[in-house]
């Protein structure tokens, strides 16, 4: 009988490699906002031998990640969560990244806590943007990692000019900045459980979106001067969150990987 859960948050291109890659001999628990994605994702993985379960989710209400993770505690042992979900700046408005990217991600975070024990490990997928956005007053560093999450949103120095196009963008950095910070935070609370908690920053990656993001823009040229030269793959985004959902990474806990192809320091060291 299979007791050990892998929860996935995201059923797309990054999560749907992800439970392949973690779920084989697991029971899968998908969650995603959309329930059209959670059906073709457990109809894929279910037709290739995993044990899938899904409910739909949206991690901007806390509530709804709530049931997610009673569910998953309910089916068995967590063993992983692992939380692909956010959207990028094209979403619209800068109010509904905030709300999706910055205090999903610390719902995320709240409600698996309770239901997380020893050899449990999260890991929140953040984005190079984290590393690419202006430097922080420390203050609001601080309240980015410490506030709770209902209070997250109120800091004045999250409020950008929605009239200004790049209103959304800045909104997308700040809250992938404050992943990183609520992560290195919560990493004791979680040590108390004898769970870990990290986060891993993709650079452009080939998903449907990343490779739409890598044909025009700033990130066309991230990646024509990046040292690696070439957009990222899922794969190689999976094998990193592999290793840290592994016992042979259990003395990783409360930080971040940085899987760019090397753009964050080219883009400080050799930027023309």
């Amino acid at each position: 009988m299979i007791s050990s859960v892998i929860v996935v948050i995201g059923s797309g291109g990054m999560g749907l490699p992800i439970a392949r890659r973690l779920g084989l001999g697991r029971q899968v628990l998908l969650g995603d906002y959309s329930a059209a994605n959670l059906s073709t994702a457990e109809k894929v993985l279910t037709g290739e031998g995993y044990s899938v379960t899904t409910l739909q989710v949206d991690i901007s209400d806390f509530d709804s990640v709530d049931k997610l993770a009673k569910k998953a505690a309910a089916v068995g042992s967590i063993e992983a969560i692992v939380h692909t979900a956010g959207v990028g700046p094209s979403v619209g408005s800068a109010r509904r990244v905030y709300e999706i990217d910055l205090v999903g991600t610390a719902n995320v975070i709240d409600a698996f806590l309770p239901v997380a024990g020893p050899g449990t490990s999260l890991v929140c997928i953040s984005s190079m943007a984290g590393y690419l956005c202006p430097p922080l007053e420390p203050e609001l560093e601080k309240h980015l990692a410490t506030a709770s999450r209902d209070q997250l949103l109120s800091h004045p120095g999250l409020n950008v000019d929605s009239s200004d196009a790049r209103a959304a963008g800045m909104a997308y950095a700040f809250s992938k900045r404050g992943n990183l910070l609520r992560v290195q935070s919560m990493a004791k609370a979680w040590g108390a459980r004898g769970a870990r908690i990290n986060s891993v920053s993709p650079g452009v990656i080939s998903t449907e979106l990343g490779r739409q993001e890598a044909m025009t823009g700033p990130a066309a040229k991230f990646v024509e001067t990046s040292p690696a030269g070439r957009v990222g793959t899922p794969e190689d985004i999976t094998n990193v969150v592999a290793f840290l959902t592994n016992p042979s990474s259990c003395f990783i806990t409360g930080t971040d990987i940085l899987v760019d192809g090397g753009v964050v320091s080219s883009q400080r060291w050799n930027k023309a």
